[in-house]
């Protein structure tokens, strides 16, 4: 009996094929392992190969500038030093839709809103300088106005305590710190030091979000310690640049250094420019003419004539030579002197600067000998100093010499030098007859770099003794005493060639090289004034004076005692003076012309 609904047949069940399921495990089975084959091959046999490509998409290394040394003068004061400071860019993408904030970071940065828009286009798409090197107070309030595509990146700038002073001997840097001028230049590598970097990240606009850390410390450049007073340039630079002025020359420069170690403690050029303001740009005022310019150095190398012929014996100490005429007549050319004279000894020759004795010196001392004795003492080749722009002036081969230039170089024709030399040559003199190379940098000891017998001791002592009778009462250099010491050296004035084998009638230039105490010299110092204009042009009245003021302070800041009783200067300087008389004397003002 069937019921409504019932089955007619029973359920049977389903069976699946075996091979079913083991073909869905060995799916599985390989597919994980495809995963995990794929996986160790991402992270182990490619995985340093993925990272570094990652990182590259938002870690960035940045430059770690290095702190540029300081240059300091002997004492450790600084003459140049790196400040910190800000540098503005923009991002013009973004920074151009903010057009609203234009004029009040204009006004910030105190330009026109179309100076920033110049600014602004003149760049890149992406990077545009805005503002380089400011005060860090004056990026913050700019920066405080939270501009879209403003930013700031920390920089270092060069900052001359001491101006114009000695900005012909230091130089400059350029914008990103790389020295182009001067010491700067010459120890660039010294001073530099090595850049560092460090890891940051970069948002996918290239904008720096983080510093995650420092990869390479940045190496800070090294000091470097001058042989150079300060306080000594200062006083230099003073009256040197009064002496240019009052006498309306065209420039000057000045050298004053060590005559047992040939440190340089002043070396001055005058015009000069200020290295923190360099907006108006003149290249003929960074020379540094101590050691650029070169001159022919008229009646200060008379002390080397006589030197050369002591020492081939072509004369003796106790000569005399007749200078009473008024024409020495030597070829075709009349050899004056500026007062006529009769018969005059090789300390008067120097003491009234007799151009017609040293003519006659010369003229009997043979042409090599007074060749190889100019290059001894430093003529014709460079100091050594390694400042750029240094020249070693000219001293032709002693065999193109004829008859004319024989009697001509006696008395400072013909050759050409520059100051920085005419104080290392003249430095030998002051040294029992031994050359010393000049050095810029501060000695730790008293050896000097580089020394050399040139004259021989007996004769630079006689020339210190002859020396001294040029700044007593009737030498040319009578205005270079310095009250308390004993002061030796030699007047120079020399006319200037045009160029065309001849001479200008009415332009000059001027030179005073000495050094004190006579008795013990310590210094040394050459001054030259090149084209006054005005008043006595003579080495005497111009440039003298520079060095009475200069090698003055030098002695007292030193400590180099006074050599000289007050009684004893008066009677060797002349009359005594009022108090009145010697303020105006040593100014420069009281009787320099009679």
């Amino acid at each position: 009996m069937t019921y409504p609904g019932a089955p007619l047949h029973s359920p049977q069940p389903v069976t699946l094929p075996a091979w079913r399921a083991t073909a869905v495990w060995m799916v599985v089975a390989l597919g994980l392992a495809a995963i995990m084959a794929q996986a160790w091959r991402a992270q182990v046999e490619r995985g340093h190969f993925l990272r570094n490509q990652g990182a590259l998409r938002y870690l960035r290394h940045f430059a770690l500038p290095a702190q540029r040394g300081p240059i300091l003068d002997r004492s450790g004061k600084a003459l140049a030093l790196s400040v910190p400071v800000q540098t503005l860019w923009v991002d013009p993408r973004l920074f151009n839709p903010q057009q609203a904030h234009w004029p009040q970071i204009a006004a910030a940065l105190g330009i026109s809103t179309t100076a920033l828009a110049t600014r602004i286009h003149s760049g890149g798409s992406r990077f545009t300088f805005l503002a380089r090197q400011i005060a860090p107070e004056r990026a913050a309030a700019i920066l405080a106005l939270h501009v879209p595509g403003l930013y700031s990146l920390n920089e270092n700038r060069r900052y001359y305590p001491s101006g114009s002073i000695a900005a012909p001997l230091l130089g400059f840097t350029n914008v990103d710190e790389r020295g182009i001028e001067g010491l700067e230049l010459a120890y660039n590598q010294w001073l530099q030091g090595k850049a560092g970097q460090e890891t940051g990240l970069r948002d996918n606009l290239g904008h720096p979000l983080a510093i995650l850390g420092t990869t390479k410390p940045a190496l800070p450049g090294q000091a470097l310690t001058l042989s150079i007073d300060r306080n000594i340039q200062y006083v230099a630079y003073t009256a040197l640049a009064s002496a240019v002025q009052r006498f309306q020359a065209r420039s000057g420069a000045a050298v004053l250094m060590n005559v047992h170690t040939g440190e340089i403690l002043a070396m001055v050029s005058y015009p000069s420019f200020n290295p923190n303001d360099r907006s108006d740009y003149q290249p003929d005022l960074y020379n540094n003419r101590a050691v650029a310019d070169t001159f022919e150095p008229g009646s200060v190398v008379k002390p080397f004539t006589i030197a050369a012929a002591l020492d081939d014996g072509s004369i003796q100490p106790n000569s005399t030579f007749d200078v009473n005429t008024n024409c020495f007549r030597v070829a075709h050319y009349c050899i004056q002197d500026d007062v006529r004279h009769g018969t005059l000894d090789l300390a008067q020759v120097l003491k009234y600067s007799s151009n017609i004795g040293a003519a006659k010196i010369s003229l009997r001392t043979p042409p090599a000998d007074l060749y190889q004795m100019l290059r001894n003492v430093g003529f014709g080749q460079v100091s050594g100093l390694g400042l750029p722009g240094e020249t070693g002036g000219a001293v032709p081969a002693w065999q193109g010499w004829d008859v004319a230039r024989r009697a001509a170089m006696a008395y400072g024709y013909g050759l050409s030098v520059t100051p920085l030399q005419l104080a290392a040559a003249y430095g030998a003199i002051a040294n029992n007859g031994v050359y010393v190379q000049p050095t810029l940098l501060r000695s730790t000891s008293n050896t000097p770099l580089h020394s050399q017998q040139v004259i021989p001791a007996a004769t630079a002592a006689r020339l210190r003794d002859w020396l001294a009778g040029v700044t007593s009462r009737g030498g040319t250099g009578f205005l270079a005493a310095i009250p308390g010491y004993s002061v030796a050296g030699k007047t120079g004035t020399s006319i200037m060639a045009n160029g065309k084998g001849g001479f200008h009638k009415h332009q000059v230039n001027t030179t005073f090289v000495g050094f004190a105490p006579a008795n013990n010299p310590r210094f040394v110092m050459a001054v030259v004034v090149r084209g006054p204009t005005q008043g006595w042009r003579y080495g005497g009245v111009v440039a003298a004076p520079v060095f009475r003021v200069t090698m003055s302070a030098a002695l007292r800041q030193m400590g180099v005692q006074p050599d000289v009783s007050a009684s004893a200067w008066n009677a060797a300087a002349g009359k005594p003076r009022s108090a009145d008389q010697e303020r105006r004397w040593a100014e420069g003002a009281g009787d320099a012309a009679h």
